[in-house]
């Protein structure tokens, strides 16, 4: 259509291949998640019955002297039992790990299907709630539904861990940046072919965010002070301690044989006995925050090696990256992988300590651990390697888990680009001169298909402004955040809800959702202000960086003063935006406000409309075909709609 305006003839092609996909994924995941539970129930009736032998044939053999056979019965059955449990436990990892595996692929559904609910968790709230971003990008967030609930991240992202989470959400609420795109852009559709690699890769991360270690607060160690670099005199003690129980222990050993004196055999036992309460002594008293460490540093043995394990899988980075040094994906495999003081190297080193540090927390192994923390206190010793390794990586922590949280938002947005492969990529404008934002056949990506109605639009260039006319419930709201949500979807590299889409490098400014603060004092009308204040300043700090520029999408503003005054503050506002050098559009249902001529001079004007049609038993019924069209709207519908919903005129009799 003329201007570029209207409804966009061709259909933006479903996920139904993806969906199809997914589903042969998770019916031959769950068929052998079942088989693999069966195996494993068998396996447990079989320990139950060779335990229950065990107990039964020791019985005998304790009751009744002459029942040798019940005795070798007996460990018979241990023994078989404890083989039983050997060949069991790879079998129940593999159960383990597609049960995971069957929790992916359902998530990967979900974000196809918009089930929301499913999507939402309180973790995933609480941790998009801790995502430090400016008050702008959070305000621009809520507008655009960007993070929350049934929000842009919950339909891009297929991140588990924190750092992935933090990523991706500040690269959707961050600047639209074209070089920054472009490089997102390319490393997504690197990764998006492999569609086996990326899937273990989720596995992995939802495994990893299940792990009791916390990324930030193991950063913060890592970079931080160490403890025992203070209280050497621990270390040297330890060194002591060992070199004494030596000493001791050869003293008992040649006593026992008979080639000392009883007397050192006493003096030996005194000495060891001297060590043990001195040692438990310092233990209770002085080693907790040692064992703080040791909780942050290597929660557990497993979440260092499910860390290492995702790091390591960096290596499907090898054939999708070039040897260009600039490349992201070579950055982020230098970073994890193949540099000297990779994060697999450094968890590497960290496993092999893990062990050690873990010994008190196993029941099986503290037995072990007692006797060597009594006698030569084994946590220093385990504390002054990890400093040491801490010395070693410290500095590189960092980087590891920011390149882990820039891969797994790279992951999620390599899916996106498997699973719509319709969508198009967008045109960047590098001009500075006459810049506007163009879209054909654009849709608002969070909607399904089904319900989806694409149009083109046109927002700039400088100087002018996009006006959205209309009733109310016919679109404008939609149509602005369709504009936010594919710029957003822009700036992370995914593919665009349009058939095509080109936009200059820029940073979103809305005012779509504004409430007023009860606790603050501070009015609906001024919630507006203090709103639009917001929105000017960002434009103006835009027109002073020179290389992006502001686009601003303003919804249904300045409602709460009389329509005279509204009319002058909108036009002022926006003259301040087009002052600036910002492009943007505003939407509103006044139609007074639409016949401004001051407005009108700036604006290319469209609008949305709804059709009236009697039922078959003649009643009213309103529908929306959320098609945009030139000019003002010709329609209202707030009598209409206060008449359907019977809040219409009284009669006299009532």
């Amino acid at each position: 259509m003329e201007n570029g305006i209207g409804r966009s003839q061709k259909t933006l092609h479903g996920c139904d291949d993806a969906i199809v996909r997914y589903q042969q994924h998770l019916s031959d995941n769950s068929q052998r998640q079942d088989l693999l539970r069966r195996k494993d129930q068998l396996f447990g009736h079989i320990r139950l019955g060779l335990f229950l032998s065990f107990l039964v044939f020791f019985s005998i053999a304790a009751l009744w002297s002459d029942a040798a056979a019940a005795s070798w019965l007996a460990w018979g059955s241990m023994i078989a039992f404890l083989i039983t449990v050997t060949v069991n436990e790879p079998l129940r990892d593999e159960l383990v790990q597609h049960q995971k595996k069957v929790a992916v692929i359902k998530r990967l559904i979900a974000r196809l299907k918009r089930d929301w609910k499913f999507l939402d968790s309180k973790r995933l709230t609480e941790s998009l709630s801790r995502v430090p971003l400016p008050q702008h990008q959070r305000e621009v967030a809520g507008d655009l539904d960007l993070l929350g609930k049934a929000s842009l991240f919950h339909f891009v992202s297929m991140t588990y861990t924190e750092p992935g989470i933090r990523t991706l959400a500040s690269w959707l609420a961050g600047p639209v940046e074209s070089n920054l795109a472009k490089q997102r852009a390319k490393a997504a559709k690197s990764l998006a072919p492999k569609r086996d690699e990326r899937l273990r890769f989720y596995t992995l991360s939802r495994q990893v965010s299940e792990c009791s270690g916390s990324p930030e607060q193991f950063v913060q160690w890592a970079m931080g002070g160490r403890w025992l670099s203070d209280r050497m005199w621990l270390a040297h003690w330890s060194a002591l301690s060992t070199l004494l129980t030596a000493v001791f222990f050869s003293l008992a050993i040649t006593s026992m044989i008979s080639l000392t004196p009883s007397l050192v055999f006493r003096i030996a036992l005194m000495g060891l006995g001297a060590l043990v309460v001195i040692n438990l002594t310092i233990t209770t008293l002085m080693l907790g925050p040692a064992h703080r460490v040791f909780t942050i540093a290597m929660s557990s043995r497993r979440s260092v090696n499910d860390y290492q394990e995702i790091f390591n899988a960096a290596d499907l980075l090898r054939s999708t990256s070039q040897d260009d040094g600039d490349d992201l994906l070579s950055r982020l495999r230098s970073v994890m992988l193949d540099d000297e003081l990779s994060a697999a190297n450094g968890m590497a080193d960290l496993q092999k300590l893990a062990w050690a540090g873990g010994l008190r927390q196993s029941a099986g192994t503290f037995l072990i651990y007692l006797p060597l923390q009594c006698l030569v206190l084994w946590d220093i010793r385990v504390l002054n390697r990890l400093e040491r390794w801490q010395e070693k990586y410290g500095p590189r922590v960092e980087a590891w888990f920011h390149s882990l949280g820039e891969l797994e938002a790279l992951m999620s947005v390599a899916a996106l680009r498997d699973e719509y492969p319709s969508w198009c990529e967008p045109t960047w404008v590098e001009s500075s001169v006459n810049v506007e934002l163009k879209g054909r056949g654009v849709g608002h990506p969070l909607l399904s298909d089904a319900d989806r109605v694409c149009n083109d639009v046109t927002v700039g260039p400088q100087g002018s402004i996009l006006l959205v006319t209309g009733s109310n419930m016919s679109g404008k709201s939609t149509m602005l955040r369709s504009i936010g949500l594919n710029a957003s979807l822009a700036a992370v590299g995914a593919p665009l809800c349009a058939n095509y889409f080109n936009l200059p490098s820029l940073e979103l400014a809305t005012s779509i959702r504004v409430s007023d603060d009860i606790s603050q004092g501070v009015s609906f009308y001024m919630a507006e202000l203090k709103r639009l204040k917001s929105v000017v300043d960002h434009a103006r700090e835009m027109a002073a960086k020179k290389d992006r520029f502001c686009l601003f999408l303003l919804d249904e503003i300045l409602q709460g003063t009389n329509s005279r005054e509204r009319q002058i503050a909108v036009v002022q506002v926006l003259q301040h935006l087009m002052n600036f050098g910002a492009i943007g559009a505003i939407s509103t249902h006044d139609l007074e406000l639409a016949d401004e001529p001051e407005l009108m001079s700036v604006s290319h004007v469209v609008h949305f409309r709804e059709t009236i049609r009697p039922d078959a038993k003649g009643n009213e019924q309103m529908t929306f075909d959320y098609q945009m069209r030139e000019g003002v709207s010709p329609t209202t519908n707030a009598l209409r709609l206060l008449q359907m919903v019977g809040l219409g005129e009284m009669k006299k009799s009532e």
